[in-house]
């Protein structure tokens, strides 16, 4: 066996799979409540797990053995530029919402990304008020 072939193991890959989506879907059960989502908050839940888990495989499946294929210096120069754009892309890909226009993924990622994004602007409009200074009382 080569030292790619004995670094590859995919336990590792999907535990690192499994991990980024927990990480997700705990994220989602901790900090969203029923005041930021549309409908049911386990919707938004399963949303969270989707995504996590789309996440998780684009880094498990694919960033994790690129990641042993260039420390083994097995993967020629010009294929590890290729190799990075590419996950780059994916990932931005990902981040800009393909997910969401999946018919049998997306209406639970999109009610994850609104329920996320109502949150985030909660949370930024609270430290906006504290740093907002109080208008003088008129005497």
């Amino acid at each position: 066996m080569t030292q790619v072939e004995l670094s590859m193991n995919y336990g590792v890959e999907a535990t690192v799979a499994a991990v980024v989506m927990i990480a997700f879907v705990l994220n989602s059960v901790l900090s969203i409540k029923a005041r930021h989502c549309d409908g049911a908050l386990w919707h938004v839940h399963l949303g969270a797990a989707n995504y996590g888990a789309l996440f998780g495989a684009v880094i498990g499946f694919v960033i994790v053995p690129l990641r042993v294929y260039l420390t083994n210096a097995s993967l020629p120069p010009q294929y590890a530029a290729v190799s990075g754009f590419s996950v780059l892309a994916i990932m931005i890909a990902l981040r800009r919402g393909l997910i969401g226009r999946l018919p049998f993924l997306g209406p639970q990622v999109k009610a994850y990304r609104r329920a996320l994004l109502r949150k985030t602007i909660e949370t930024s409009q609270k430290q906006l008020d504290k740093l907002t200074p109080k208008p003088a009382a008129a005497e």
